[in-house]
């Protein structure tokens, strides 16, 4: 059975001011375990994105509520209209239909990760392509565009332990990952670098994404979201 963390995190006082439009009483926020960037720790959500939602819900004085979850059930759950959004997020027209994406709070480098002795070449040729499975993060936008791309994805990994575990069994022949999160559960599992090669694909930056049913009830959110974005930056 899925276990969801709920950790409410009140912003610290209201401004003596009345809102000029009308705000949500909470806004109900999902995101994934996602070490260093955001995981649970003794009953508490903890991570680099946590701080900078602490900030921006506190410049805009909004309560909110986190909800620590699997990825793909996170935006399942805003595009059923469960919660308000999601975040950290890379941007893409999928999620643009349900959703509207905020300005950027940070960036993120996708890298492909192989087995140093694998004889892996180029991920971008043809016969990669149709002979070698790889792999990422299930409901991921990286899932998602290597399947766009036409690789050969067929696994379903939901953690970083998982993702890396289809690389080492080789199950797969490279997976694609956020560089900073794969470098840290390497560094976790205990595994040597040197047996792992890492190839940088892009970069793409990472924002919270609403439900389009939210920002239509509060249209004045996003832009006070945006503006917060920038003074904590």
């Amino acid at each position: 059975m899925m276990r969801i963390f709920l950790i409410t995190l009140m912003a610290v006082g209201y401004s003596k001011f009345t809102l000029a439009f009308k705000s949500p009483e909470r806004v109900l926020l999902a995101t994934q375990e996602w070490f260093p960037f955001q995981y649970q720790e003794n009953g508490e959500i903890k991570g680099s994105n946590i701080e900078k939602m602490k900030c921006v819900m506190g410049v805009m004085d909004q309560p909110y509520q986190l909800t620590m979850t699997k990825w793909d059930r996170a935006q399942l759950e805003v595009e059923a209209g469960s919660q308000d959004g999601f975040f950290l997020a890379s941007h893409n027209s999928k999620r643009d239909r349900y959703a509207e994406y905020s300005t950027p709070l940070d960036e993120q480098d996708w890298s492909w990760f192989f087995l140093s002795n694998s004889g892996v070449a180029e991920m971008e040729d043809t016969f990669f392509k149709s002979q070698i499975e790889v792999a990422a993060m299930f409901g991921s936008n990286k899932w998602l565009w290597l399947h766009k791309k036409g690789y050969r994805v067929i696994k379903k990994p939901r953690t970083a332990n998982a993702l890396i575990k289809l690389m080492l069994n080789e199950e797969v022949g490279a997976i694609l990952g956020n560089e900073k999160v794969i470098n840290e559960a390497i560094n976790d599992m205990g595994l040597s670098h040197r047996e792992i090669s890492i190839r940088r694909l892009k970069s793409k930056p990472l924002g919270v994404y609403f439900s389009r049913a939210f920002t239509k009830k509060y249209p004045h959110f996003l832009n006070k979201f945006n503006d917060a974005v920038a003074q904590c930056r």
